[in-house]
């Protein structure tokens, strides 16, 4: 899944966000003159501050745990009630044959749906900038028997496809790319004639979304991607969470 140059994952931003929340303010109550008032005061944020602790503790400890796990989460087929990912693939209109790059595939949830579509004479190149997620990706492709697929170790900049492709296709990786305009600028040297960009991505809503920034507006990408040099040619109303836009470039 490209990133910035620093692989910071989620796990890491949620425990500096803990860290600023819980240790910094509790700092600051202590270092307060010391009353009958001030003590029951700090009673009250000490206990207050370790049941935040506990609970939060929980929630890093899945997050930063192991990364196969994780993965593993994403890959759940209950996500697919939601997620709808035969119907995406459908909406996709994928040729037999054809070369798609599935970019930042994470633990490959959609990239055996894509596998399946190309067909055994098509290739998927299932893109991430983490190794974790690539021997993963690997290793369930041995278990497949799925000579169609290619893990491919990308930089956060550098998708590193091995050949131009027929279709880009990205799923909750988008809001992370740093400079986007100037990544799918450069990205168009890689599709083939009548190559597409097809970009799936959260709605900013919910919690966690708002903290990390784990969402990216509809209209935000449909800037930035004409700012690159794309044009909309296909806008779906498909799954409740998220956006569902294809691109294709620009003639001249």
């Amino acid at each position: 899944m490209p990133q910035d140059n620093t692989r910071t994952s989620f796990g890491d931003l949620f425990i500096t966000q803990l860290l600023s929340e819980i240790v910094v303010i509790p700092v600051i109550l202590f270092d307060r003159p010391e009353t009958l008032e001030s003590r029951t005061e700090k009673t009250m944020h000490y206990r207050l501050s370790r049941k935040f602790l506990s609970t939060l503790l929980v929630v890093v400890l899945s997050l930063t745990g192991c990364a196969e796990l994780t993965y593993r989460r994403m890959n759940d087929p209950s996500r697919d009630v939601w997620q709808k990912p035969q119907g995406v693939v459908e909406k996709l209109s994928i040729a037999r044959g054809s070369r798609v790059a599935d970019l930042g595939a994470g633990g490959g949830y959609f990239t055996w749906h894509l596998a399946k579509a190309v067909g055994p004479r098509g290739t998927v190149y299932a893109v991430d900038i983490e190794e974790r997620a690539i021997n993963m990706i690997f290793k369930e492709m041995v278990a497949r028997g799925t000579p169609n697929v290619r893990p491919v170790l990308a930089e956060p900049h550098d998708p590193r496809l091995p050949e131009p492709v027929d279709l880009v296709f990205t799923c909750n990786a988008y809001h992370q790319i740093k400079n986007r305009v100037s990544y799918f600028r450069s990205l168009a040297s890689s599709l083939r004639p009548g190559g597409r960009v097809a970009i799936l991505d959260f709605y900013p809503r919910g919690f966690f979304s708002g903290l990390f920034d784990h969402k990216v507006e509809k209209e935000e990408v449909r800037r930035e991607m004409e700012d690159a040099g794309y044009l909309l040619v296909a806008d779906y109303d498909l799954i409740d969470r998220q956006h569902f836009q294809i691109f294709a470039k620009a003639e001249g």
